[in-house]
């Protein structure tokens, strides 16, 4: 059963109703959703996505995605739904294109959250690059870039999602079709059109997929311009600092800083003692990271380096 707009109310104060036309929260439902927009022949929906890219907790979630098939406003709630087959279905199937903007961070949070791509796609992003337009969607929008910061650091984990959450989201669904019907025509008249679906559907077929573990190359301050023996210090304290994120279920950031980290392997001779420093740096006396534990993440943060 699915639920409908006028179920979902804010925590506080008066009802206020959401301009969304269906909520889908399981994955009986969003079948039978993908069956209707076969039946009205719909072969394209324009498509966003919400979540949590590491700053509510550690592992990066997606909420939901919204969905405009031109007439219909609908919302699927991927917390309720699940990582299911059904939705895998709904988000690779060939004969439903996705009409996107700037599509390749959802592909990554899918790659990374659910386990599949985004296919096939137009990315409306693409399209403005080959024209050599300014790459925004804000202004097609007319959204006030302020009230549009606070939309995106909202949090989008918590239920049930109030309705001015719900009409920010759908709301940057619904001009996509008019978007890309405008530089359709000119990447037409430019012969640019199929250069458009090419470059679209590669980023697709593009593995974003990363281990968090081993992003300490391309993160670490100055990483490349380190001693080896530095180098070893760096990765440990960059796993460790995921290992300890994935014990608390927070953000890594909250540990320690990069430039914590960098502080850190400065002062290799006191490594343990520096990094609980650190770690505790601003904390609370009941807030406190014991030693313990960190010595014990540590030293499974160096034998997994080892083994690397």
């Amino acid at each position: 059963m699915h639920t409908s707009a006028s179920d979902i109310e804010p925590e506080t104060g008066p009802k206020k109703l959401s301009m969304v036309d269906q909520i889908i929260e399981n994955e009986s439902d969003l079948l039978v959703y993908l069956d209707q927009l076969r039946e009205k022949k719909i072969r394209a929906v324009a498509l966003d996505m919400e979540g949590d890219q590491g700053l509510l907790r550690y592992n990066y979630s997606i909420s939901i995605f919204q969905c405009f098939d031109g007439e219909k406003k609908v919302i699927i709630d991927v917390l309720k739904v699940g990582k299911k087959p059904g939705l895998h279905q709904f988000l690779t199937c060939n004969d439903i294109v996705k009409v996107m903007f700037s599509c390749p961070n959802d592909i990554f949070m899918t790659q990374n959250v659910l386990g599949c791509t985004i296919a096939p796609v137009r990315d409306i992003a693409v399209g403005q690059k080959l024209l050599g337009l300014p790459i925004n969607l804000s202004d097609y929008l007319k959204i006030d870039k302020v009230k549009k910061d606070s939309f995106q650091r909202a949090n989008w984990l918590k239920r049930p999602l109030k309705p001015e959450l719900l009409d920010y989201a759908i709301n940057d669904v619904l001009e996509l079709f008019n978007i890309e019907s405008q530089i359709e025509t000119k990447l037409r008249d430019q012969n640019l059109y199929e250069k458009y679906i090419e470059e679209s559907s590669l980023i697709s077929k593009r593995n974003f997929v990363v281990n968090q573990l081993r992003l300490y190359k391309q993160k670490f301050p100055g990483f490349k311009k380190l001693k080896p023996e530095k180098k070893l210090l760096a990765a440990n304290v960059w796993i460790f600092r995921e290992l300890m994120g994935r014990h608390f279920d927070i953000p890594v950031g909250f540990l320690l800083s990069k430039q914590s980290m960098a502080k850190i392997i400065r002062n290799s001779e006191n490594l343990l003692s520096v990094l609980e420093e650190e770690i505790n740096r601003n904390r609370r006396a009941e807030k406190r990271i014991e030693s313990g534990l960190i010595e014990r993440y540590y030293n499974k943060a160096e034998s997994m380096n080892k083994r690397r």
